[in-house]
């Protein structure tokens, strides 16, 4: 089992913890209380924690689910490269009804750790053919196959 360093940049952080033996995201805390409303521009929560990736992976700022499908609170951004070492901080938008108060303490997001490869970059004249080519934002269609 790998380790995966985690230092508190305030004293009243929370080191983040896997909620479940399977949950795949450590839980990301609120150091601050904040206020969330539909008309706020996103706002950049601070965790006052720093976190070591490991060479050859990334850290990824995902959502809550609880707190997208209650609230339509959603993470904008967050990507956590291995040689970041500064506070993790979290941006959030709302999407839903009315505003959220967010406690000191609170989950509000959550890293997930995964592998990067490393890649060489290489510039061609053409790439290879596949069925669906340059077609995106919706070309495969929304039905069953």
């Amino acid at each position: 089992m790998q380790i995966l360093k985690f230092k508190k940049t305030d004293p009243k952080a929370i080191i983040p913890r896997r909620q479940t033996e399977g949950a795949a995201g450590f839980d990301l805390h609120a150091l601050e209380a904040e206020y969330l409303h539909k008309t706020t521009t996103p706002l950049m929560v601070r965790t006052g924690i720093s976190v070591e990736i490991p060479p050859g992976h990334v850290g990824l700022i995902r959502d809550r689910s609880g707190l997208a499908a209650k609230h339509g609170i959603t993470v904008l951004a967050g990507v956590i490269d291995a040689d970041y070492r500064g506070e993790l901080k979290v941006i959030l938008a709302h999407h839903g009804q009315g505003a959220l108060n967010i406690q000191p303490g609170e989950r509000i997001a959550q890293l997930v750790v995964t592998v990067c490869p490393d890649f060489e970059v290489q510039e061609v004249e053409d790439l290879s053919d596949t069925e669906r080519g340059a077609g995106g934002f919706g070309s495969t269609g929304t039905g069953a196959a």
